[in-house]
């Protein structure tokens, strides 16, 4: 899903619009693979300052996190509840 901030349209990995959730999948290929990490980094938290100060929380999970099911359920939902 995209969404526009102050700074520009943004891609979310996965988004509750209504309730202005995002969820983010986080691993070592978007950190070292693309671009120099500390660029990576910086535009990250750019990003992710824009979309707070908008209102946004973000959930930032892993795989492995996805293969703990009842974490990761009672996660998604305690945010969806804030």
């Amino acid at each position: 899903m995209e969404v526009q901030t102050r700074i520009g349209r943004h891609r979310l990995d996965f988004a509750w619009k209504k309730e202005k959730v995002a969820l983010e999948f986080d691993g070592e290929v978007k950190y070292f693979k693309y671009a120099r990490t500390d660029r990576v980094i910086f535009e990250e938290r750019r990003r992710e300052k824009a979309l707070v100060e908008d209102g946004w929380f973000f959930i930032r999970v892993e795989w492995k996190d996805l293969f703990q099911e009842q974490e990761f359920k009672a996660r998604v939902l305690k945010a969806l509840r804030r």
